[in-house]
């Protein structure tokens, strides 16, 4: 079985997964695309179906193609529509001509996956948190059936390379995260993306205001707690205490403790060890980097492909559990 991770580049510093080559400064698009693995064109072929008598080519299915390796990365529908690395590129080229810097590229799975993602160096401080904040857009994709095209924009704290995409979720009506099936009206939709996209500055101001209003949340241990058992499963996995087996019981145990170290750590502001604000940085970094991964491979697709509806839902968990203490 092939290493998950392929091959990519991270611009400026070594990245989080540690793996690709590091430059000084992005390359330019052709160069970007050959190192991150994404010099290549998906192209269609027939499936020929053997039989026991006979063979025969399968009418309702075709076959997803590397051009220069050859590599088979997918088997789908004839209705599944291509979309080839450089619309990739023409999306996230939108986030650069608004000053956003290209940070990554990487191949997984022999081409099947792949993504870029990009930094805006304009940071911003929350109240009681001298770390800096930065707005990031990403785009990934997939050439095996399994995802869309998805384009859109967040936020990286750079002390613990938390990525939040809170902003989504606080105003619909940003709409600058876009996903695309691999259907008929792709390209069209595609267009009215590149339209969105360049309002992305404006999620910044949604989550600083966020991110704000949270600060000013006292939290008390109790809900501390309540929380950290929330974001973990725990409190579902109590109430079926008696059929838990020890196993489970102490992976729990084990999530806690991760969340609650990271209210000790350094990477926490003190003014922030009880607020709401604090709540949602320690979720956040438990998202990212300290929950159970089977594997660095698995790690590295969370966090570049994955987005997590428990995480993106982060500041309503947290208005919830302080509203139902008052």
């Amino acid at each position: 079985m092939p290493a998950y991770f392929n091959q990519g580049f991270s611009v400026r510093e070594i990245p989080w997964h540690r793996q690709g080559h590091v430059l000084e400064d992005y390359p330019g698009r052709e160069e970007a695309m050959r190192l991150a693995g994404h010099d290549f064109r998906v192209i269609e072929r027939p499936v020929l179906v053997q039989g026991f008598k006979s063979n025969h080519v399968a009418k309702d299915f075709k076959a997803l193609v590397q051009t220069g390796t050859g590599n088979i990365l997918s088997v789908v529908k004839t209705t599944y529509k291509i979309i080839q690395n450089a619309v990739a590129y023409d999306l996230a080229e939108l986030l650069f001509d608004q000053g956003f810097k290209f940070e990554t590229g990487v191949t997984l799975m022999d081409g099947a996956l792949c993504a870029i993602t990009l930094r805006l160096n304009e940071p911003i401080t929350i109240s009681g948190d001298d770390s800096k904040t930065l707005p990031y857009g990403w785009v990934n994709w997939s050439h095996d059936g399994s995802a869309a095209l998805h384009v859109g924009t967040g936020t990286i704290r750079i002390v613990c390379a938390n990525t939040s995409h809170a902003a989504e979720m606080e105003s619909k009506g940003l709409k600058t995260q876009f996903s695309f099936r691999h259907t008929a009206n792709v390209h069209a939709r595609i267009e009215d993306a590149k339209a969105a996209i360049k309002g992305a500055r404006a999620t910044m101001d949604v989550y600083r205001t966020m991110a704000e209003e949270l600060a000013t949340i006292p939290v008390t241990p109790a809900e501390r707690d309540l929380f950290v058992s929330t974001i973990i499963g725990e409190r579902g996995s109590r109430e079926n205490a008696a059929t838990a087996s020890a196993r489970v019981l102490n992976n729990i145990e084990g999530e806690r403790a991760k969340v609650n170290a990271v209210f000790l750590s350094k990477t926490m502001p003190e003014a922030h060890r009880l607020t709401g604000y604090g709540l949602f940085l320690a979720g956040t970094e438990y998202f990212d980097h300290l929950r159970n991964f089977k594997s660095k491979d698995s790690y590295v697709k969370r966090t570049l492909l994955e987005r997590n509806p428990a995480k993106a839902n982060l500041n309503r968990t947290i208005r919830e559990i302080c509203a139902a203490a008052v």
